[in-house]
């Protein structure tokens, strides 16, 4: 069952990677598909312990439990909207989005998991299923976007603009971390 449901994803990640960044720039979100670096807080994703000291210190293990609410957390809304207005009707529709998003995430955490107890994982399949979760949330900053005024518009672009940079920037400190090779 496990395996099927791992397939499945993979099959899904595929086509989010081979179709997500077209339609999120379809969806006219100016700088649509980007941002497919670090996981907002997510740390290192090194084997099993997603970070942890990896010159023989202690290796703090992550549960299945944990790495999905790690997922499940990229559908929060709060750091693109911050500093937004926001009226009750948009509060109570943006929140909609976000718990229709959150278990969507949370199958990539729990597939990335999965692909960690079976072995370990190849740093493709790790960045597989790292892009393929921000193509999601990506799509779900689309939907949001469109919710918005265009005065609102301009302030939530140049929010997830800086959460872009952001995880960008932790991506290239984690790869200069590892030795500044080509890591997940």
């Amino acid at each position: 069952m496990r395996r099927m449901t791992l397939l499945t994803l993979a099959s899904v990640t595929t086509a989010a990677l081979a179709f997500g960044p077209s339609v999120v720039a379809a969806q006219g979100y100016p700088g649509g598909g980007g941002g497919m670096g670090g996981m907002g807080g997510m740390g290192g994703g090194g084997r099993r312990g997603f970070g942890g000291n990896h010159n023989g210190g202690q290796h703090h293990e992550i549960s299945e439990g944990d790495t999905e609410k790690r997922f499940e957390n990229m559908a929060a809304l709060k750091p693109a909207l911050k500093d937004i207005g926001l009226d009750n009707t948009q509060k109570d529709t943006l929140k909609k989005l976000e718990k229709a998003y959150r278990p969507q995430l949370g199958d990539y955490g729990r597939a990335l998991w999965t692909l960690e107890q079976d072995g370990g994982a190849d740093p493709d399949s790790v960045r597989s299923i790292r892009s393929g979760a921000h193509v999601l949330r990506d799509q779900e900053f689309v939907e949001a976007r469109g919710l918005l005024t265009a005065d609102q518009q301009t302030k939530f672009d140049a929010n997830v603009a800086k959460i872009h940079a952001d995880e960008a920037k932790r991506e290239d400190e984690m790869r200069s971390r590892m030795g500044g090779g080509d890591g997940p």
